[in-house]
């Protein structure tokens, strides 16, 4: 805390790891928040009594850059940043996107009862695939880490994350289970990583935000093979992440597979928004589609009908909203 003075009266700064805000923006000469809470503003100017700390975070920025890529991870004063490197016509600007951490409980994002309780029971699934989908700054990761938490406090085992890096540091014990991070493309790619992943033999598998061929093939195949898979992707609807999981995974093979194996391999997408509010706040939105033991939404999957899914779509969005469970084990 840095205690400072304003107007005559004493007030207790926070420095910038105890502040609530979604990204930190450093520009040539100039800093600035984004949904900082308590400001009415999506985007403010960095205050005064926080401009020391920027700076001094802005001098390590360009030596971390020589060692990494234009995007990658970082702490500053135990708070984790996604980094961004931005080129612009006035210079080298940086976005920095502060992670939640430590991660929080399941509960506590916004998501409406019912939707919540499928997603806990989900964890009891034997296989299968949940799709996380939305676009950037829409929490995907936050719902992630906060779901893995979850799973391992209620029903333990092991469970293995496969990003590229990895995000929040989670390594460890965990109520009854435990938690492995494997960096992706330290073990060599997506394919390297779930062959090390498989020697665990785990129940949970995370694989980071599907980019590529390859990890969208090893996430579905996992799926279908034993384990319970959770993975991310940008889109802005729920027929939009299957058909773009189903597009990146038929890259230079066959589509009609890689269809059939989803249709069989899919349990549920949550399409996830952000909505600003006021303050600083930003409101979880939700859409969902659970596919487990629905022969109609695995045929429309399968034959690429997803337009036709909408009606599904709207027949759970009622019961959720009456914080009904679509699990049988509700």
């Amino acid at each position: 805390m840095l205690p400072n003075f304003h107007n005559g009266i004493f007030i207790v700064m926070k420095s910038l790891s105890e502040l609530v805000f979604s990204d930190l923006l450093i520009s040539q000469g100039e800093y600035y928040f984004r949904y900082l809470e308590g400001q009415d503003l999506p985007v403010v100017k960095v205050p005064a009594d926080y401009r020391s700390e920027v700076d001094s975070l802005r001098e390590k920025l360009p030596q971390l850059v020589e060692k990494e890529q234009d995007s990658f991870f970082m702490f500053h004063e135990g708070a984790p940043y996604r980094v961004s490197v931005v080129e612009t016509i006035e210079g080298t600007g940086y976005f920095l996107r502060k992670l939640r951490y430590p991660t929080p409980a399941l509960s506590t994002l916004g998501f409406q009862k019912g939707v919540l309780n499928t997603l806990i029971n989900l964890g009891c699934a034997g296989q299968g695939l949940i799709l996380v989908s939305g676009a950037t700054g829409s929490g995907k990761s936050t719902t992630v880490y906060s779901l893995l938490k979850e799973y391992l406090i209620n029903y333990g085992d092991i469970l293995i994350s496969i990003e590229d890096p990895p995000e929040v540091p989670s390594q460890g014990c965990l109520g009854n289970g435990i938690w492995f991070q494997i960096d992706a493309e330290a073990a060599g790619g997506y394919e390297n990583a779930m062959i090390s992943a498989m020697r665990y033999n785990p129940k949970y598998i995370f694989m980071g935000e599907i980019r590529a061929p390859a990890a969208a093939r090893e996430a579905i195949r996992a799926a279908v093979n034993g384990h319970l898979v959770i993975t991310t992707i940008h889109a802005n609807s729920i027929q939009g992440a299957i058909y773009s999981l189903q597009q990146i995974a038929a890259s230079g093979s066959d589509i009609e597979l890689v269809r059939s194996i989803l249709s069989d391999g899919l349990l549920c997408v949550i399409q996830q928004r952000l909505d600003f509010i006021h303050g600083g706040l930003r409101q979880l939105k939700a859409d969902f589609l659970y596919t487990k033991e629905l022969p109609a939404i695995g045929s429309k999957i399968r034959s690429g009908k997803l337009e036709l899914l909408n009606t599904e779509i709207e027949m759970q969005k009622i019961k959720l909203s009456r914080g009904d469970s679509l699990t049988n084990n509700n």
